[in-house]
């Protein structure tokens, strides 16, 4: 979703979150906070919270790129700070936090798109107390599979329970006894 669309159920924050210019900005924020601490302090552990943000509210792929992008431009600044450091540690460094920001990244961006396939129902359903059908928002009258089927990630199969079978079929169920 776009900044400017914004669903009137949404909390406001959820909305800002879902921008890209945001979350850069949250990231730009980091980086600058980090420099500006010198190498003493370490700021890296909170570039987590931009990617994890980006992979979950935008994109996998801006995740990846912020990912990648935060520790090489910090990579970049232990080059201009003057320290006992050695270049094989700040290297090492890197590679350590790539590799876990690309795996939140993964794993924030997966945890996202499968907590939006799950669709819920929720409410109150009006039943025809005759037909079983579902009334729906356009006061149109549905079939209940159709209407849980549209909402849901359900599917049905059809059968027949013991008690019907034998007030609508007894004619073959005394067959089926008797074989």
């Amino acid at each position: 979703m776009r900044l400017g669309k914004r669903d009137a159920s949404e909390p406001w924050y959820l909305h800002l979150l879902r921008s890209r210019l945001i979350v850069v900005a949250l990231g730009t924020v980091i980086l600058v906070l980090d420099y500006f601490t010198g190498g003493a302090i370490q700021f890296p552990i909170a570039f987590i919270i931009p990617v994890g943000l980006a992979s979950w509210f935008c994109s996998v792929r801006l995740g990846y790129i912020l990912a990648v992008a935060l520790p090489t431009v910090r990579l970049g600044f232990a080059f201009l700070w003057s320290g006992p450091i050695s270049q094989t540690h700040v290297i090492v460094n890197l590679l350590i936090r790539l590799a876990v920001l690309l795996l939140i990244a993964y794993l924030a961006g997966k945890a996202a798109r499968l907590t939006r396939e799950v669709k819920l129902l929720k409410g109150i359903l009006p039943v025809c107390s005759h037909c079983k059908k579902i009334r729906d928002q356009e006061n149109n009258w549905q079939p209940i599979e159709g209407y849980i089927s549209e909402r849901s990630e359900a599917d049905f199969s059809h059968g027949i329970c013991p008690e019907c079978a034998q007030i609508h079929y007894p004619e073959f169920l005394g067959r089926a006894h008797k074989v």
